[in-house]
Parts: structure tokens; C-alpha cells; sequence
């Protein structure tokens, strides 16, 4: 072959030019990439898709950062690239993000990173006890001399907290500025969870995570030696076994009732939740509980075999109420069209004694949360006694008028310390966590974070019909390849023509 005439023909030329033309398209497409990947990376140009904008800071989170000015400091421990890039560290990743866009919106804001395995010194003074560990995955956030040192998975909701492969939410947005909150404000709302009764504090802690995440600080209290701290904004007792200390007592200061109710005089809230075998043993709070007209009923169960998650009956799900004062703490709820079921499991039922009453101080409302549905047995002592709709939660009201101004007083009573339970609470299959955090919203005289919500993460899976499968196989088996087949047959006849 002649080498030079072959270089001069047309097959050559035009086949030359096309692919010098393919190989300089695909080397700048190749190199528009890599840069537009770095800058990317570097100025974060991403577009939240997400149904539920999972990664995009919400209006109700700006709004409450925006009373917050005191320079405030997030430190993640590892380098940027690490956080972005790296798949062990996709979910710092998430939590960087939503740092990041903390910073852009607020001027006292400050994310840095900084490797604790390169520079482990850096963190020395965050080491706020003994226990603390900072690991590469850690986020450190500091405002003065207050810090509160996160693990990642901190930031996120999981259906069993001990498989983290169970992940379902993210919690970075509420959880950042909840922290934020707790570093930079000097009189947090406190949660107190009463003591020295039986109580099970260990079954509290989920309820304790929940009111943490949330702004508060979660407080312990013996009532017989402490006074509420005047930061206290709700008093937990989480099923006690003994009674609390009432009359009788010698001293005035050990009087828990009387401490009780001066707290609840200075517009507090308070959370009962007792269990069906204890409550005969608490007749000091039954009877300052009446007062509040409810009254728990002893060794009394409710039980619902066709509204139940277990095959005993006693996973009650509970019937959410309207148009009622327990209702309108979670009317977001009753505006779904299918809402999620909240469980109680052997519950005892609360009789309310009377829907609307007086105290000296000012005027009483009670009403149901939560009841069960009218298929539901009444349980005593094992034996089914009637069959009806009973008070599954109740919440009571005191409203004040001072100058002008409305001012509350709540006691909330649930009949099974499982409304709180861990199982109930961080699974997203229930409502239980809504209820509560909704009902910090309507109790609490300061915002709370309860207004932020998780955010769950869009699912993944491909749910198709037969008939919608067999059209998808259709399609690529056949139509696509036919379109193709058509455009090369196209484009070979303008050839033979051109």
C-alpha cells in the first residue's frame, strides 16, 4: 500500500478529523470533570433532590438560629477531603454539609477541620470528661468555654439503635442546633426526672435522649433534699414504685407533693408515667392527681385484640382524637390520610373525673390525648370486666389571666411508662416520638426544637407492577434498539448520497 496516497485519500482525511474530533471531546469532557468536581467539592454545588430536602437547612432552623449571637465553633476531626470523599465517612459528610450551610447563613458561625490523628493536641481542652472520645469521626462544637463533643452517629435516627446498618432519617439539622443551643445559652430549659421512688431511670433514657435533642438539659432531682432548680420547665416522674412524701412529713422541706405543686404554680409542666402495678402503691400522687381531675386505676389493664400489634392484645394503638384539647397537640397527625400508629403497651386506663374544673388560683380543663377504640376490654386483675373506649392519655390545663395575659400550667398522664419506651420512640414505623415532641411544642414557654423535624431518607426501592416490568423489557429489548438501528441506517444512506 502506498503510504503517502493513503494519507491523501478521503477515507483517511474525513476518518482522521473524526477521530481527532472524538478524542479532543472526550479529553475535554474528561478534564471539565475532574474540575468541575473539585470546585464541586470546594464551594459545595449540589442540588438537594431529595423528596423532603433531607440535606437542605429549613426556614424553622434558620429562624431559631437567629437569635443566637455568640460566636459559635464546629470543629470536625478530619480534613475536608476526607469528609467529602471518603465512603467510611459518608455520614460526616451529611453533618458537614449542613455545617456548612450554617456558616454561609450566619456570620458567627465557624466550621473548620482539623485531623485529631495529624494534630491530636488541637483537641486536648474539649476533652470534657474522662469518658470523652474523640475519634476522626467526631464533630466538636464550642462556644466560650461550654463544648459538646458528637460521634456521628449521633446526628442520625436509626430503627435499632445497635445495628447501625438500620439507619432511616437524618437528625443533623435538629441535633447541630440543639447543640449550638446548649453551648451558647446561659439558662437551658431543664427536664427533671424525679428519684428515690423506684423510678426506672435507665427505661427514661430514650425519653431523655428525645427531651436532649430538643434544647433541654436533662437534670436528676431527690425532692425530699433539692428544690427545682428555677430553670426546671418539666418535672418527669417515670414509673415509680413508692409513694411520694406528703403530710406526713416532719419538715416542711421534705414535703415532695407541696414541692409539686408551688412548681406547677410557677406555670410548669408535669409528666406522669406509671404502670398498672405500682400506681395503688402512690396514694399522695393519686391524690394530688385528682386535683388535676384524673385518677389512675390499680392493677387495671386495657386490652384490644383487633386494634393490637401483638397477638395477647396489650400493644394497644391508640385513637387519636379532634376537635379536642388533647387532640390539637398533634393535629398535623390527624391531617394525614393514613397517620402512623402510636402503641401503648398494658396501659392502665386514666378516668377523667371532670372535663372542666376550678382551683383557687384559676380555672382546670382536662382531656384526652389518647384513647382506645371502643373494640378494647377493660383488664382487672386479668379478667375481662367491660368493653369500651378508655383514656389511654390525658392531659390537664390550668389557664391564669395576669395582667392581661394568659398564663399555663399542664400535667400530662400517660397509663404505661411504655409510651416512652426506646422500641416505640426511635422507630419509624410509630408516632410515639411525634406525640411527645408535639406536645413539648404546646407545653413549653420558650421555643423548643421540636418545631425541626427528622427528616427520613428517600427509599431506594423499585416497586413496579408485572404488567409495568413486562413494558420496561419491552422497551429496552426491543424499541431502543430499533431507534438506534433506525439512526444508523439514517446516517449510512446520507453518507452513500453525500
Amino acid at each position: 500500500m502506498n503510504y503517502f496516497k493513503y494519507t491523501q485519500s478521503r477515507k483517511f482525511k474525513y476518518g482522521s478529523v473524526a477521530t481527532a474530533f472524538t478524542i479532543a471531546f472526550i479529553a475535554i469532557v474528561v478534564i471539565f470533570n475532574v474540575i468541575f468536581t473539585a470546585l464541586a467539592n470546594k464551594y459545595m454545588w449540589y442540588i438537594d433532590m431529595t423528596e423532603k430536602q433531607v440535606f437542605t437547612l429549613s426556614e424553622e432552623a434558620k429562624e431559631l438560629m437567629s437569635d443566637i449571637t455568640e460566636e459559635v465553633y464546629i470543629y470536625f476531626a478530619s480534613e475536608p477531603d476526607v469528609l467529602m470523599n471518603d465512603s467510611d465517612y459518608a455520614s460526616t459528610r451529611y453533618v458537614y454539609t449542613t455545617a456548612l450551610q450554617l456558616q454561609d447563613e450566619f456570620k458567627n458561625v465557624h466550621v473548620d477541620c482539623v485531623s485529631v490523628l495529624k494534630n491530636p493536641a488541637f483537641f486536648r481542652d474539649y476533652y470534657t470528661t474522662a469518658a470523652t472520645d474523640i475519634d476522626t469521626d467526631s464533630v466538636v462544637l464550642v462556644s466560650g468555654t461550654e463544648v459538646r463533643v458528637f460521634a456521628a452517629e449521633a446526628f442520625f435516627s436509626f430503627n435499632d439503635t445497635s445495628d447501625l446498618s438500620t439507619v432511616w432519617a437524618y437528625n443533623g439539622e435538629k441535633r447541630l442546633i440543639s447543640g449550638i443551643m446548649q453551648v451558647t445559652q446561659t439558662n437551658t430549659p431543664k427536664i427533671t426526672f424525679t428519684t428515690q421512688h423506684g423510678e426506672d431511670i435507665g427505661g427514661a433514657t430514650a425519653l431523655a435522649e428525645l427531651f436532649a435533642e430538643n434544647g433541654f438539659e436533662v437534670t436528676v432531682a431527690d425532692l425530699t433534699k433539692e428544690d427545682l432548680d428555677e430553670d426546671c420547665r418539666v418535672l418527669c416522674i417515670f414509673n415509680p414504685v413508692y409513694d411520694f412524701v406528703g403530710d406526713e412529713a416532719e419538715d416542711a422541706s421534705f414535703n415532695e407533693i407541696e414541692k409539686i405543686d408551688r412548681f406547677l404554680d410557677d406555670y410548669g409542666c408535669l409528666l406522669v408515667f406509671a404502670d398498672a402495678g405500682s400506681v395503688e402503691n402512690l396514694t399522695n400522687l393519686n391524690g394530688f392527681l385528682e386535683e388535676w381531675g384524673i385518677a389512675y386505676t390499680p392493677n387495671t389493664m386495657i386490652r384490644d385484640k383487633e386494634h393490637s400489634m401483638s397477638v395477647d392484645g396489650y400493644s394497644v394503638i391508640a385513637q387519636y382524637q379532634a376537635d379536642t384539647l388533647g387532640g390539637s397537640i398533634y393535629s398535623d397527625l390527624n391531617n394525614l390520610a393514613t397517620p402512623p400508629k402510636t402503641i401503648i403497651y398494658k396501659a392502665s386506663p386514666i378516668e377523667i373525673l371532670w372535663e372542666t374544673g376550678g382551683s383557687l388560683a384559676g380555672s382546670r380543663e382536662v382531656s384526652s390525648v389518647l384513647k382506645s377504640y371502643d373494640t378494647s376490654e377493660y383488664m382487672v386483675n386479668g379478667q375481662a370486666e367491660a368493653t369500651g373506649s378508655y383514656n389511654l392519655v390525658t392531659i390537664s390545663r390550668e389557664t391564669r389571666i395576669v395582667d392581661n395575659e394568659y398564663y399555663y400550667s399542664y400535667v400530662i398522664a400517660a397509663g404505661s411508662p411504655t409510651f416512652a419506651a426506646q422500641s416505640y420512640i426511635q422507630s419509624n414505623a410509630y408516632a410515639n416520638e411525634d406525640i411527645l415532641a408535639a406536645s413539648m411544642k404546646a407545653v413549653g414557654r420558650e421555643r423548643v426544637l421540636a418545631v425541626l423535624e427528622r427528616k427520613p431518607f428517600d427509599t431506594d426501592k423499585i416497586t413496579i407492577t408485572t404488567d409495568q416490568a413486562n413494558n420496561w423489557t419491552v422497551a429496552m429489548t426491543v424499541v431502543l434498539p430499533a431507534v438506534f438501528g433506525l439512526c444508523g441506517l439514517i446516517v449510512i444512506t446520507r453518507r452513500k448520497h453525500s
